[in-house]
């Protein structure tokens, strides 16, 4: 559980959230549907706070990894579609069943234990069929697909809510790949044979993004819900998070002085190196340890030795009003700067969405507007 009153702590805007949703709605117009992607604590965000924002925004679905997630959404009341999105065992299906969660299928050994399950509370379980086009991860082939389609479709205890896919590229120079993709999907989309499926969707944010034609009815949004567009685009999204600290001491240090575990950062002038209280086991990588800046008063101070798992050390020799207490911002803006999600991901080399979706639940998050 988070520490409420904590010195570090997440801000989440939850008016961006519902601000980018609609911005994303508007963009793809009315015929198609937005699943707001709230898996992994909705991507560090809050996982009830964000979805209910998105609903409030438009969002039509919500898509998350596990059961679990679902059924907490619905323990907090909330009733709208909610996709499972990660594959799922047959001992998941009582609790698929109970929350009316639909579930990705690729596979007809799946079905059994949630048709038996289905019947028994005489109901029906929702099924998306995903095909692999290219992922070469969760999905089955185009000809498997059909036959799994009408698998579903001739068990009265199975709905086949929709038909699905994956794409595995975002950048521009991968464009015929993705293209590749979009034409194998609607080409299992156009088999005669195929029965009426209410949702086919394909698109994340990227691909949302920049292939008006594979929205068909329905895109999924993982970072456009936050506001952190994963390739340049002109559509106005605003980024929802920001993390921050107060400073919890300052020392007078002289040259020569070594900093945290390994020494990896020596001093080279007398400094005033401050000590923020979080760490690595926050989500706050070791992997930003003398890469990472961080903005106080509005001025860009680097990140100094080895982050620890509870304290990351910061150079502010050249702010001389800095003082115990004062706001140190991790990610997000002060005064005219930002610190993005982007830059902590170039800094570690990795991707903004393990930046943000790492970040511990025991960091506290304040929702604004309170």
């Amino acid at each position: 559980m988070p520490v409420q009153d904590r010195s570090a702590w997440i801000e989440v805007d939850l008016n961006a959230i519902s601000k980018n949703i609609t911005a994303i709605q508007n963009f793809v117009g009315p015929q198609t549907h937005v699943m707001a992607v709230v898996k992994a604590n909705a991507y560090g965000h809050g996982l009830i706070e964000v979805s209910k924002a998105a609903l409030q925004g438009g969002a039509n679905f919500l898509g998350v990894a596990l059961p679990q997630e679902g059924q907490q959404l619905r323990e907090a009341g909330i009733p709208s579609p909610i996709l499972v999105l990660g594959p799922c065992l047959p001992s998941d299906a009582p609790t698929l069943i109970k929350n009316n969660l639909a579930t990705v299928i690729s596979h007809p050994k799946s079905l059994q234990e949630l048709a038996s399950i289905a019947k028994a509370q005489k109901t029906q379980a929702r099924i998306h069929l995903k095909i692999d086009t290219g992922m070469g991860r969760v999905g089955c082939t185009v000809e498997d697909g059909l036959s799994l389609a009408h698998t579903i479709t001739s068990d009265p205890h199975l709905h086949l809510e929709g038909v699905m896919s994956h794409v595995a590229y975002e950048n521009e120079q991968d464009h015929p790949k993705i293209l590749d993709q979009i034409n194998l999907f609607q080409s299992f989309l156009k088999q005669q044979k195929l029965p009426p499926i209410p949702y086919q969707h394909l698109a994340n944010s990227a691909t949302t993004l920049q292939f008006p034609q594979a929205h068909h009815n329905l895109v999924r949004v993982g970072l456009l819900t936050y506001g952190l567009p994963p390739v340049n685009t002109q559509l106005h999204q605003i980024p929802a998070l920001s993390l921050k600290a107060h400073i919890t001491q300052i020392r007078n240090l002289q040259p020569g002085q070594t900093l945290s575990y390994g020494g990896t950062f020596t001093l080279k002038r007398a400094s005033r190196i401050a000590l923020i209280p979080l760490g690595y086991a926050d989500g706050y990588s070791r992997g930003l340890s003398n890469r990472a800046q961080v903005l106080v008063q509005g001025q860009r101070c680097p990140v100094v030795g080895s982050i620890c798992m509870d304290l990351t050390l910061i150079d502010v020799t050249d702010l001389p009003h800095v003082t115990l207490g004062d706001e140190v911002v991790l990610i997000g803006p002060s005064k005219d700067d930002r610190i993005t999600p982007q830059d902590l991901a170039t800094w570690s080399e990795t991707i903004v969405h393990e930046i943000i979706a790492q970040l511990s639940t025991r960091l506290p998050r304040r929702y604004l507007p309170t």
